[in-house]
């Protein structure tokens, strides 16, 4: 009779049948409107589609302009409208294939390589990466996981880079559910930016992927309304995307900039535009029911952010810590100084359980002991489970039972 060996991964209690992928800023599938957007692509494919045989630099849908579907602008102006009280300008928005497309846009239009630009030190991974890419230096400063970008650290930053004769050629941030720390800036740290910018003569990129994914009752105004209501210039380019509130299989994002701004994309873009059909499609879509799918979309995310807060204090309290986060996809947590990272890794692997880590959104690339969990696309039980597994991993790394 031979005797039965259990695996390892038995030992462990771990279902080698499961996957844990906290990885990725992506919307839930429950909230995902098939039905919605079958019912607008018949409606808006049987009235305007034979347009899409024409580039829209030659169609009145694009203002013959590579800017994209008006249509879905003026979806883009309402969407703004309807959460600060003020409308962006129709004419000054410019539809791409989602927002990181804004990005790299923006990025080839306003500089060279050599120049710099700053961020947060702890930001987006791709924006890094095409800044890496255009060869940008990149001065990242001090960020707070609860109020985000520090004013005090960049006016030293600011002034630093003037006595050496270097003017950045934007500020780059994510004041709304700052990716990945979910901070949100407080309207005293946003103010002091915008005057900042006018002091040293720089521009402010605004991105705001999060900004509708509000679980607790709203945000501080962006910078452009800040700057609107305060007419004090034009200094702030406001980066927006649909893939967020609806899917980030849909491509589709855009951006707000003043006329001199956009006039430069604009000349130094050469691919025609993103997908009309998919902009068609959207707008027809959220022409009606924006509001109504952003309620039930937040919802269906909040309800998944509280599964993973109760998941988080049973398995990961004296282990971890972290702030609750109050809208967005995302939740950072830290974990004990001098852990061993790659350790901690291999025994989260061991248990199918995958995640960002810190040194991935710093400017520097610092291993620092930090996560990111993206769970937003998970089931409630693979978030109870993914944390469950990802609490036994930080303890073996930890040497604790």
């Amino acid at each position: 009779m031979t005797e039965k060996i259990e695996t390892p991964c038995l030992w462990l209690g771990i279902d080698m049948e499961k996957e844990y992928r906290f990885l990725g800023g992506q919307p839930p599938k429950e909230s995902f409107p098939v039905e919605g957007l079958i019912e607008a692509s018949t409606k808006v494919l049987r009235r305007i589609g034979k347009e899409l045989a024409f580039y829209p630099t030659f169609s009145d849908w694009a203002g013959k302009s590579n800017k994209g579907y008006l249509g879905l602008r003026e979806v883009a102006s309402e969407r703004y409208r309807h959460r600060e009280d003020i409308a962006l300008p129709v004419e000054n928005i410019s539809i791409t294939t989602g927002s990181m497309d804004a990005i790299v846009l923006l990025g080839r239009a306003l500089t060279q390589p050599g120049d710099t630009v700053i961020t947060e030190e702890l930001t987006y991974m791709g924006t890094l990466n095409c800044f890496r890419y255009l060869r940008m230096n990149i001065e990242g400063v001090s960020v707070d996981p609860v109020k985000g970008m520090d004013v005090d650290a960049l006016e030293k930053t600011l002034k630093r880079l003037k006595a050496m004769n270097v003017k950045p050629k934007f500020i780059y941030t994510i004041p709304n559910y700052q990716n990945p720390t979910g901070a949100v800036m407080p309207l005293d740290r946003r103010k002091r930016m915008l005057d900042l910018a006018y002091e040293y003569d720089t521009i402010i990129l605004q991105d705001d992927c999060y900004g509708d994914l509000d679980f607790e009752g709203g945000v501080p105004p962006s910078l452009y309304t800040l700057e609107a209501l305060e007419k004090k210039g034009e200094r702030v380019v406001f980066i927006a995307t649909f893939s967020k509130i609806l899917g980030t299989g849909v491509r589709q994002g855009y951006f707000y900039a003043p006329p001199k701004i956009m006039d430069l994309v604009s000349a130094n873009r050469w691919d025609a535009g993103a997908s009309a059909l998919a902009s068609f499609i959207v707008a027809e879509y959220f022409k009606d029911n924006l509001r109504s799918h952003l309620k039930e979309h937040v919802a269906v995310i909040k309800a998944k952010r509280d599964v993973l807060m109760k998941a988080v204090e049973e398995n990961l309290t004296g282990v971890a810590a972290w702030h609750k986060p109050k809208g967005g996809l995302f939740f950072w947590m830290k974990l004990p100084d001098g852990i061993d990272m790659d350790k901690l890794q291999a025994e989260a692997n061991a248990r199918k359980v995958y995640y960002s880590r810190g040194r991935e959104f710093h400017v520097r690339n610092e291993d620092i002991p930090y996560l990111r969990l993206a769970y937003t696309h998970m089931t409630h039980d693979e978030i109870r489970e993914g944390v469950e597994q990802l609490g036994k991993a930080i303890r073996a790394a930890l040497g604790k039972k």
